[in-house]
């Protein structure tokens, strides 16, 4: 779990650090997520599988480990979907809170695929005066909701398929509805 925590400061830090070029990129994003999110999910999982007295190389473990990585970058992308989509209004949080913050997450992301015009607003991490509703103008012409759907879709995917290396049980099961609820939450 000491590992858990370097990775959630490493993920603080690269999301304060990150060089302008970074905030565009897809890659940087995931990685960040990862840290931030993920990373705590994935190691809560492996250590449930140590507890259980599986040996850190057993092919359980890594199952548990390599479920709670996906579920957590799951969790996250539609966190991200959520927050563009003003969903998290519901929550309480404005919407395109993360924007706000000067954060890029998939939606924006997938949507400077298509208009260029949205890198350098994200690389001043929308600290001009319109930024925000600027991007989620040129953002509303695009499929980047659909296309991170599709992304949370994929780590949901895998984090089933990890889990069906464990034996069938109700736990098993439990744990299969974990994903399809972070995968189809709408708050």
């Amino acid at each position: 779990m000491a590992a858990a925590l370097d990775a959630l400061v490493q993920g603080e830090i690269m999301q304060a650090k990150s060089k302008k070029e970074e905030l565009s990129n897809m890659e940087h994003y995931l990685r960040k997520s990862y840290f931030k999110t993920s990373s705590l999910i994935c190691s809560s999982c492996k250590s449930a599988a140590l507890l259980c007295g599986f040996d850190e190389n057993h092919s359980l473990t890594k199952a548990a480990e390599e479920y709670g990585y996906h579920l957590g970058m799951a969790f996250q992308i539609i966190d991200d979907i959520l927050d563009f989509s003003g969903a998290s209004a519901s929550l309480g949080k404005p919407a395109q809170a993360d924007m706000v913050l000067g954060l890029a997450t998939a939606p924006i992301l997938f949507a400077s695929e298509d208009h260029k015009e949205l890198i350098p607003l994200i690389q001043r991490r929308f600290k001009e005066n319109g930024d925000v509703g600027k991007a989620v103008a040129l953002a509303s012409r695009t499929d980047c909701v659909e296309k991170s759907y599709a992304l949370a879709e994929f780590h949901a995917n895998r984090a089933i398929d990890a889990l069906m290396r464990f034996p069938a049980s109700e736990s098993r099961d439990a744990l299969l509805k974990v994903v399809h609820v972070a995968i189809t939450r709408d708050k």
